[in-house]
């Protein structure tokens, strides 16, 4: 940068002033590098002189700044027009050399995230780099680790298929066994790529449904009065916790060592919430019950599906609100029989709470359609009260006793 020596003192005269001001205004507001015009100022007569001379034309009504830097640079009065406007005096504002330095490290950010994933196969790659860019969660970084962390999530989505935990997957790949740590940038980026690759899902159903499990024996399946068959410890373990009358916890891990199998035609009931197990234990109710506890996890995933190979017969009820009704949507769609989940039961825990003067919160989220009993999404949406479980556990419970039992 130049010292200010080589300013012709000419050029310092009060009077042109107004055009270096206006011009460094300019720059703080557009950035250095911008390139525009600033009106003339109405400047005394030795200004004028002066400025003609330093334009080599007469003066016109605005000044380029393009013209203003050439004129400035042939004086030596500065190598660009930021530097020479520093030099008559008049440089960057702090507020805005900050802003600048902000706004081309974003810059930097964003043109290091679009030049990694130009070679991406996935069509919603571009779509990916915008939503976390949109999302903020680059802007602060700097070009090198934005661009270590875009590969680090092509590394995660190219590892060889199949289920592994969280932990594994972030020690293999990353080298620390907490980096893909909830809460971490790099946590971030992944979870916006899955939501692209597996579909809308949130949390741990996320990582679970592209195989990234938090673990095995976490988030298990809850139980209760499951007729087991076979020797093995699993087995065992179910049929000591039904001779116990306690609701049992089975893991990931277990049931995939030890599938679980029991007669073909035993109906079992599926449930959202646990507290709707806890109550069939505390009524002894005599029904098979398993609680999803909300998106199920993979171990209720898993354990149904082995049921479901042995021939049980598996019934699935959740709560009237929308994430209730998408969730029993995808147990559906998984082989679960919707149970008193139509447009007629809506109706008469509607009619429940309204006896017992019970008022219900509104839900004014968008309801999926309910295929198995379209009635079901006409009432909600025309209602949109919402009934928990727990507020008809009676009801289901007495259900669950009433319905016949297996072969």
């Amino acid at each position: 940068m130049s010292d200010g020596r080589a300013v012709p003192e000419s050029l310092r005269q009060p009077g042109l002033v107004p055009l270096w001001a206006a011009a460094r205004r300019q720059l703080d507001r557009n950035g250095a590098a911008h390139r525009g015009t600033v009106a003339t100022p109405d400047v005394a007569p030795s200004a004028s002189l002066a400025l003609q001379s330093l334009l080599g034309r007469p003066l016109r009504r605005r000044v380029a700044l393009a013209d203003l830097e050439e004129a400035l640079v042939a004086r030596a009065v500065g190598h660009d027009l930021d530097d020479a406007l520093t030099n008559l005096g008049h440089p960057p504002s702090p507020a805005a050399a900050v802003r600048h330095e902000t706004s081309e490290r974003k810059a930097a950010a964003r043109r290091a995230l679009e030049a990694t994933v130009e070679g991406w196969p996935e069509p919603w790659a571009r779509g990916w780099a915008e939503g976390i860019r949109r999302a903020g969660l680059i802007a602060d970084l700097p070009a090198a680790e934005v661009t270590q962390l875009a590969d680090d999530v092509r590394r995660l989505l190219d590892r060889p298929n199949g289920s592994t935990s969280r932990t594994e997957v972030a020690a293999q790949l990353f080298g620390s066994a907490h980096a893909l740590d909830p809460g971490t940038r790099r946590a971030a980026l992944v979870t916006h790529a899955l939501r692209r690759l597996v579909g809308s899902l949130e949390g741990r159903e996320l990582w679970e449904a592209a195989g990234i499990l938090p673990d095995q024996v976490s988030a298990p399946a809850l139980t209760w009065q499951l007729p087991a068959h076979g020797e093995n410890p699993v087995a065992q373990q179910i049929r000591a916790s039904n001779d116990g009358q306690v609701p049992l916890h089975l893991s990931l891990y277990a049931i995939r060592r030890f599938a679980v199998i029991v007669p073909a035609g035993t109906p079992v009931f599926v449930v959202e919430n646990p507290r709707i197990v806890e109550a069939a234990a505390e009524q002894q109710v005599s029904a098979c019950v398993i609680a999803a506890n909300g998106n199920p996890s993979t171990a209720v995933t898993t354990l149904l599906g082995q049921l479901r190979a042995a021939g049980a017969r598996l019934h699935y009820h959740g709560d009237f609100d929308t994430p209730g009704i998408a969730i029993c949507n995808r147990m559906h769609q998984g082989g679960l029989a919707p149970w008193r989940m139509g447009g007629a039961d809506y109706l008469a825990a509607l009619r429940r709470a309204d006896a017992t003067t019970t008022v219900l919160a509104r839900d004014t989220a968008e309801c999926v359609d309910t295929p198995w009993d379209p009635s079901l999404a006409g009432a909600f949406r025309a209602d949109r009260r919402i009934v928990h479980e727990e507020l008809i556990v009676d009801d289901l419970l007495a259900a669950m006793t009433a319905a016949p039992r297996q072969p």
